[in-house]
């Protein structure tokens, strides 16, 4: 079963960067998760569509949200709970 972690993030955010960072570590050691980095600034349309309203956020298997930097943990029942990517 593989995992669709989306992360949304801005230039202008402070926290991003740190997020970022995280969630790059925690998914290089989870080979069942793909993830996506998306800057809203570029795309703002697809942050619309899932109703993001601040950054960093992750969007988890297109339905779960978790806004500011994620600890690892919580980040791992996250997505451990969400079942797998829609198709």
């Amino acid at each position: 079963m593989s995992h669709l972690v989306e992360l949304f993030y801005s230039q202008h955010c402070p926290g991003c960067p740190e997020a970022r960072a995280l969630v790059q570590r925690f998914v290089a050691e989870r080979p069942d998760i793909v993830l996506m980095e998306h800057n809203v600034d570029d795309d703002a349309q697809l942050a619309k569509s899932y109703h993001l309203i601040a950054t960093p956020a992750l969007v988890i298997d297109r339905w779960k949200v978790m806004y500011g930097v994620p600890r690892a943990d919580a980040l791992a029942a996250r997505i451990d709970a969400s079942g797998h990517v829609p198709t």
